[in-house]
């Protein structure tokens, strides 16, 4: 003791200052300590967890057995951007995190491409995207490119923040297919040209080019007789007629154990209607021959309408602006089936116009549903909609549940037997000697050069297939949304269309590494309380609207016939008459009075919800910091005063 006298004889001050030194050291090191040996904390509290990287990432960077090279561009004048800042940190913090997770096989460099510098060169030869930043025409870049160790290349063009919510999603696709160089084959058979359409320049549907970033995409057309062998998943799209033999090679390919996805539909509402008119192009679709032998039930005479998932939309020349399209499904967690991987982090899907699907009786196929409607929902007579434009007002007035779900989407397992159980049909008949040549061939004996292939009247085993009852759903106009970026015209997901094709595409094939982490989330997160209340509020101002353009037109029919005898001269508004038009002037002004106050309290009760919203998203947080901070401070001065000597 008497060897810290010296301590005890400190001024206080002296002590106090001492203090503050050493807490200082103390904290300087542990900064150093954590930053070097312990991983930083992460609290992710959004809906869908968009900052934690998801386990297909985990998956997809464990499998890495070459190294990759991540070269991330940003300029300057974007990082310092106010609007692009946070992002770019954010996209700079999750690129490190993979380098982390990568156990060395990712490396990763960053550069500042300044105006007319060698990394701008280097930035343009890759394929990135530079933005205006300024008058005098430079430009900024924030973007990422890549390359393996056979020289393989992708990249990111430009970080867009509208796609943030697939931030992970982009960059673990863009790892992946540089680590798996060879991508497997998916064969499309049907009516339309997916891989390269005429109506679209000859350019695909963005849902192929989003099935090109995962697999080669091999077009069969609709006349194929044979599928190859090197077919990984087959894809049949609006099958409309297909001929003989091309139902005959799916048949077989299926029965042989090829995994296979159907998109049939009763009313293929994107149909054009010149191709519809010319003949060219079916508005509907189905494989009766083959479903029908194997054991599916698909209701082609019958589309589904959904009172709960169906999507308002605009009517020109109502007084109600808007009103539920039961035949438009805008499907949300409830309506997919959380123990399959392929849906179960799918957040919304659209569908327009489809069937609904069963196993057959009898059937030896098990049906698990994939997609289904609300329960609210009722079957609809196809050919009352097919042909022109359906009325929405009127399907709403005609609505009568069923109270029973429909089954949209749907895998079938369990074993088949051929829909040609006498073997391949005969061959069809053509025009000229070609046909002539052809059925010679046909009916030629067989010889050791060139053997028939084997027919297969029944499956070795199981069979897998996943049959979609909507073609729509393919349509780019349900899914994506044109947004414009600096000038230049983008498109962003609104839905999970593709990324519910590409999950079902790569389970057949056999790879699920990315599944889990393509709908990580979605520009549009809808409100859907707000939707409700609005949906209610229409429907009560829909009924109030019907009765009031039933009670005009009869008014309108008796003031039409009244003007017509008064302009002959053949009769005259009687005092009582008139008197019944002035009430009916009256009446209706009222009416009028009561659907403003409708949309009144409807817009009273949204705005106040939204008001409470504002306050939750503004305030809530800081009240919680300083309740905690008031909590603490209190807690501190009690074991303070419990600790304090008595007086």
């Amino acid at each position: 003791m008497r060897g810290l006298k010296w301590l005890y004889s400190l001024e206080r001050g002296t002590l106090a200052g001492a203090g503050v030194v050493l807490a200082i050291i103390l904290f300087v090191a542990l900064n150093v300590l954590s930053t070097t040996t312990i991983p930083p904390l992460r609290l992710d509290l959004t809906a869908n967890r968009l900052f934690t990287v998801s386990d297909g990432t985990k998956k997809a960077l464990a499998a890495i057995d070459e190294p990759i090279k991540l070269r991330f561009y940003i300029s300057r004048t974007i990082s310092e951007d106010t609007g692009f800042g946070s992002y770019a940190a954010r996209v700079r913090d999750l690129l490190d995190h993979y380098v982390s997770l990568s156990d060395g096989m990712l490396w990763l460099e960053v550069y500042n491409p300044d105006p007319y510098s060698a990394e701008e060169d280097e930035a343009v030869s890759f394929g990135l995207q530079g933005v205006l930043v300024n008058d005098a025409g430079d430009r900024g870049y924030f973007g990422l490119a890549a390359r393996n160790s056979t020289d393989d290349r992708e990249y990111i063009a430009f970080f867009d923040p509208a796609r943030e919510p697939f931030l992970e999603y982009d960059l673990t696709r863009l790892i992946f297919d540089l680590a798996n160089p060879d991508k497997k084959v998916v064969g499309i058979v049907g009516s339309l040209r997916l891989e390269q359409d005429p109506a679209k320049g000859y350019m695909p549907w963005p849902v192929a080019q989003q099935m090109k970033q995962f697999f080669q995409v091999r077009a069969l057309g609709a006349e194929a007789d044979a599928i190859g062998e090197d077919v990984g998943v087959l894809m049949v799209v609006h099958p409309g007629q297909l001929a003989g033999k091309t139902l005959y090679a799916i048949d077989q390919y299926v029965v042989a154990g090829g995994k296979a996805m159907f998109f049939v539909d009763p009313h293929y509402q994107s149909a054009p209607q010149q191709a519809v008119q010319q003949g060219t192009l079916s508005n509907k679709s189905d494989l009766a021959k083959l479903f029908d032998a194997w054991g599916v039930k698909f209701s082609a005479d019958e589309v589904v309408g959904d009172r709960t998932t169906a999507i308002r939309v605009n009517i020109p020349g109502a007084r109600a602006s808007a009103a539920d399209f039961i035949l438009w499904m805008d499907l949300r967690a409830p309506n997919f089936n959380a123990d399959d991987v392929v849906t179960d982090r799918i957040n919304s899907v659209i569908l327009a116009g489809a069937g609904h699907l069963e196993a057959k009786e009898g059937s030896a196929l098990r049906l698990t549903p994939l997609i289904t409607s609300g329960t609210q929902a009722m079957g609809i007579e196809a050919d009352a909609v097919r042909f022109g434009p359906p009325d929405p007002v009127q399907l709403l007035n005609e609505f009568k549940t069923e109270d029973r779900a429909f089954t949209l989407a749907a895998r079938f397992q369990g074993p088949i037997a051929s829909a040609f159980p006498d073997g391949p049909p005969p061959a069809e008949a053509e025009d000229g000697d070609a046909a002539a040549e052809k059925t010679e061939d046909a009916a030629a004996p067989e010889t050791a050069d060139t053997p028939a292939l084997s027919h297969r009247a029944r499956s070795d085993g199981p069979v897998h297939l996943v049959v979609v009852a909507d073609v729509d759903i393919l349509e780019e106009r349900f899914w994506m949304q044109p947004r414009n970026m600096f000038g230049q015209g983008i498109s962003v997901p609104i839905a999970n269309n593709a990324d519910f094709v590409i999950n079902v595409l790569d389970n057949l094939a056999g790879s699920d590494a990315l599944i889990g982490l393509r709908s990580r989330g979605l520009s549009v997160r809808p409100f859907h309380r707000v939707e409700a209340m609005q949906r209610d509020a229409a429907e009560r101002f829909r009924k109030t609207e019907q009765e009031l353009l039933a009670k005009r037109e009869e008014t309108e029919k008796k003031l039409g016939e009244f003007q017509i005898d008064a302009g002959r001269g053949t009769i005259v508004l009687t005092t009582e008459q008139r008197t019944t038009i002035d009430n009916f002037r009256k009446e209706l002004v009222s009416i009028r009075r009561q659907l403003r106050d409708v949309q009144h309290e409807l817009r009273k009760d949204v705005e106040a919800l939204m008001t409470l919203v504002r306050i939750v998203n503004i305030w809530a947080v800081p009240a919680l910091v300083c309740v905690v901070a008031v909590i603490l401070a209190v807690a501190r001065r009690r074991r303070y005063g419990r600790g304090a000597p008595a007086g």
